[in-house]
């Protein structure tokens, strides 16, 4: 398998239908149940790969993943309710950092 120029590598992990690749220095989680072009994402390590499988296995949304994460539980993910929960808290995150600037001007 290949997509756009991105040789996927041998398949060195598998737990039920999530797969790791290797692909050059990076990783590649796929959703097996699923055309790769759907339910895919890259990642930098296999430490994460792994973190992000049993995050989808086990409906598991982690505060401490950036956004990059976040929206990569959702790529590989199936479960729809699940998807929008992590969605829901990205959205959270982005309204955060939208808050209007205080501005003290009695001094």
């Amino acid at each position: 398998m290949a997509e756009r120029g991105v040789a996927m590598g041998m398949q060195i992990y598998q737990e039920g239908t999530y797969k790791i690749y290797r692909a050059g220095h990076n990783y590649i989680v796929h959703n097996s149940e699923y055309d790769f072009k759907e339910k895919h994402s890259h990642v930098h390590t296999f430490q994460i790969a792994k973190k992000l499988i049993h995050c989808v296995n086990h409906r598991i949304i982690p505060r401490s993943f950036n956004f990059y994460l976040l929206t990569s539980l959702t790529r590989i993910s199936g479960d729809e309710e699940y998807i929008e929960k992590v969605n829901l808290l990205i959205e959270v995150r982005k309204q955060k950092g939208k808050k209007q600037q205080y501005c003290n001007h009695s001094a």
